[in-house]
């Protein structure tokens, strides 16, 4: 869904209430959102009450919508807050390590223009590249490319630094071209055959 349209959502619900427009936002975050909250919790019904709780506070304080800048961000912040006040209450975990993060790139839409124009063998290629990545760079990347989070929104998300965000990116996206160039040897031929000319 484009910014503006979900701006105009927005307004609608904080200006008059609109419990239909509030529903399509809601159709339109929860999905990701949920992918994100099991990523953290890796159970599916605390993932989809933190979600759900989240949606809830905000329709409690629709009218501050228009103020939020960067909608996606502030839902995901809210999500994995209310995602770790689950696993403080459930007593599973203490602390969630990016090792234990199960998360499958396949759960996540791929429709924007970009993805239209690969084919769709590269497609998964691509989307096996990305499951075989180390779980931290996986969400990272899935952060920063689905997301569309920036490198420091990513790096506040996950308390981690901004040098790390760049690092794993940098992984991620070598260990993708190395599975395209494996697949494409003759392409990747090529291509560096003409950066020598």
């Amino acid at each position: 869904m484009l910014t503006a349209s979900i701006d105009q959502l927005c307004l609608r619900i904080a200006e008059s209430d609109d419990e239909a427009a509030f529903n399509l936002l809601f159709k339109n975050f929860y999905p990701r959102l949920l992918v994100f909250a099991q990523a953290i919790l890796k159970i599916r019904e605390p993932a989809e009450e933190a979600v759900e709780d989240v949606f809830v506070k905000l329709w409690e304080n629709r009218k501050v919508l228009p103020a939020i800048k960067n909608l996606n961000y502030y839902l995901l912040v809210s999500v994995k807050h209310k995602a770790l006040d689950y696993l403080e209450k459930i007593k599973s975990q203490a602390v969630v390590g990016f090792d234990d993060v199960v998360f499958e790139i396949d759960d996540v839409q791929t429709a924007n223009p970009e993805t239209s124009l690969i084919s769709a063998e590269n497609i998964r290629i691509i989307r096996s590249a990305i499951n075989e990545l180390p779980p931290r760079c996986k969400l990272i990347f899935h952060l920063v490319k689905d997301e569309g989070l920036k490198y420091r929104e990513t790096a506040d998300l996950l308390n981690i630094s901004l040098k790390t965000v760049e690092t794993q990116m940098s992984l991620a996206l070598r260990k993708i071209g190395e599975a395209l160039q494996a697949r494409f040897p003759a392409e990747a031929r090529r291509s560096q055959a003409n950066r020598h000319k």
